[in-house]
Parts: C-alpha cells; sequence; structure tokens
C-alpha cells in the first residue's frame, strides 16, 4: 500500500470530490482515480459511493481513513526527526482544544513546552468538543482536551479541571433573581451549539432528568457568534464565566449560576496505542502539569481534578 495512493485518497475523502481533491493535490484527476482504483483493487473494497454531488466513503473507506491518517502522520513525525539533524526531540504534535479552555491553557503551555523543546513544531487547533473527537478518532490530531468525553476504545482520558457553567445573557434581561434552575431554560430563548457538542450533549440529559423541554431560538457551531448574539440581546447560552470573562469586564453580558451548582469536566484525551511518539506523551504531561498549576494559582477559573 503506498503511502502517496493513501494521501490522494485522503484528499479525496477530505474535500468529498474527485475533482476537488486533485486540485488541492494539484494533480489530475485521472491521476488520483487510478490511484484510489488500486487501492481498491488491493483492498478488496469500494472506497467511496458516488452521488450527484461527490463522492461518500463507504464503511471500508471510513475505516482506511481512520487508521491511514494515524499512520501518515507518523511517518510525518519520522521524516521530520531524521532531515532535522539538530539536538533533541522534534517533529510535529497537532494538539486540539475548546477555545474557551485554550485562551487559559495554550499560551503558558506553548511558552513551557517551546522553551523545553524548541524543535517541536507545534500545531494548535481550535474547536467544539464533537469535532475534537472526530478529528482524534480520524488522527487528524494527536491529543486533544474535550469537555466531558465519551469513553473511546483505544483512547486515554484524564480528567483535568471541573470549571462551573452559567447562564449569560445581555445585562437587564435575566431573569431578577440571584440564581436559575435547570426548569427555568423552558421560558428563555436559547442560542446553543448543535448536536453532538459536548455543552449541548450535557444539557440535553439535564433537561431529560428534570422533565422539562427547551426553547431553542438559534443553533449556532461558533462560540464568538454565540457571544456576539448574547451581546446583541438576540437570547441567552449556557457557558463558563472563563469563557466570557471579556464581556462581564466591559459590561457587555451578565451571568447567573445555577443551583443546584452545574459544572462540566474538561479533560485530556491521548491515543493508548503503545506506538505513541515519546514527545506526545512529554507533551501531555506538560498538559496536566500547566493545568493543574494554572487552576491552583486562581489563574483559570475552575476546581482541579488532575492528582498526579
Amino acid at each position: 500500500m503506498e503511502t502517496r495512493a493513501l494521501r490522494y485518497f485522503q484528499a479525496v475523502a477530505e474535500f468529498g470530490s474527485y475533482s476537488r481533491g486533485s486540485e488541492f493535490l494539484r494533480i489530475s484527476q485521472p491521476a488520483v482515480s487510478r490511484q484510489v482504483r488500486r487501492l481498491e483493487e488491493e483492498l478488496g473494497s469500494a472506497l467511496f459511493e458516488r452521488h450527484g454531488q461527490g463522492v461518500t466513503l463507504t464503511e471500508a473507506g471510513r475505516i482506511l481513513l481512520e487508521r491511514s491518517q494515524a499512520v501518515l502522520r507518523q511517518l510525518e513525525r519520522t521524516k521530520a526527526e531524521i532531515r532535522s539533524g539538530k539536538p533533541g526531540p522534534s517533529g510535529t504534535i497537532s494538539f486540539a482544544v475548546p477555545p474557551a479552555a485554550g485562551n487559559f491553557l495554550v499560551p503558558e503551555l506553548v511558552r513551557r513546552f517551546s522553551a523545553a523543546y524548541p524543535n517541536v513544531f507545534l500545531r494548535i487547533v481550535p474547536g467544539f468538543s464533537g469535532h475534537i473527537h472526530e478529528w482524534l478518532v480520524r488522527g487528524q490530531v494527536d491529543l486533544a482536551c474535550a469537555h466531558d468525553p465519551l469513553p473511546q476504545r483505544g483512547f486515554e482520558i484524564t480528567p483535568l479541571i471541573s470549571e462551573e457553567i452559567f447562564l449569560a445573557g445581555k445585562p437587564g434581561t435575566l431573569p431578577r433573581r440571584r440564581y436559575v434552575g435547570i426548569k427555568d431554560l423552558a421560558d428563555l430563548p436559547l442560542i446553543l451549539p448543535g448536536r453532538p457538542n459536548a455543552s449541548r450533549r450535557l444539557l440535553d440529559s439535564w433537561v431529560a432528568q428534570h422533565r422539562t423541554s427547551l426553547h431553542v431560538k438559534i443553533e449556532v457551531d461558533d462560540h464568538s457568534v454565540i457571544r456576539a448574539l448574547v451581546r446583541q440581546g438576540e437570547g441567552f447560552t449556557l457557558l463558563t464565566r472563563a469563557a466570557v470573562d471579556a464581556e462581564i469586564a466591559h459590561g457587555e453580558v451578565q451571568v447567573l449560576p445555577f443551583r443546584p451548582r452545574a459544572t462540566w469536566t474538561l479533560a485530556l484525551i491521548v491515543s493508548a496505542d503503545a506506538a505513541r511518539s515519546d514527545i506526545v506523551s512529554i507533551f501531555a504531561r506538560t498538559v496536566r502539569d500547566v493545568a493543574r498549576e494554572l487552576t491552583a494559582a486562581g489563574a483559570w477559573p475552575g476546581r482541579s481534578l488532575d492528582q498526579s
């Protein structure tokens, strides 16, 4: 199985089209088609199903995409280490993190890790927890932080911190009380991320437990857009205080706590594969150290869950 064929296959899968995949690769479409056809002949299975808008992965294609991305990333790291010729570890680490958590974690994490391992290139990928899970499974990132991740075979999950969740709205629009309950959400127009985002999944479970319903006015899969809509008074959302600290400081957003308290957990997710590189393990250790120290110092609102 040639790495070139795997790269061509990945491009078609990511863009959902032979034509767009070949444009990205700057290779003729017939050449890309030949390489994918050879893969299918070697595997004895079709990798794509064609339709009017392009192609979609078959089950065999989905499995190959998940496995091949991890393999190609490891090959790229190996080449980088050999080519660098510099003392100390080298290569690339791709780390995914939710934006609000990244605002606290990433600056100190990058400062500390880059000082110790200057030959390692860091790629930071912000995203919602639902998307992050998909990137991990597909091998698009080496490790990640995500909120309340579901157990996943082949991955180690380490809880890092517990953060309190608040109801956020434009000043003057929140209920006039000291706190709110889950059932109060039924009367409010909510701006929430769509499923399967972790915060939405968590909220849905709370609502089911209290046998109530939600009035979801708008679904938005971008925290910056959600905050902009809340500032404008279009509705309310659920966020950690840390996520709207700047807006609170400028008087653009107010928050109310829940009673009983509502919290969610930020966890570190790393592949349990014994073949993962030492530098990824070192980076994971650094993530845990930085998260624990920031919460202990009060620089990151939350309670540390990592006792190691």
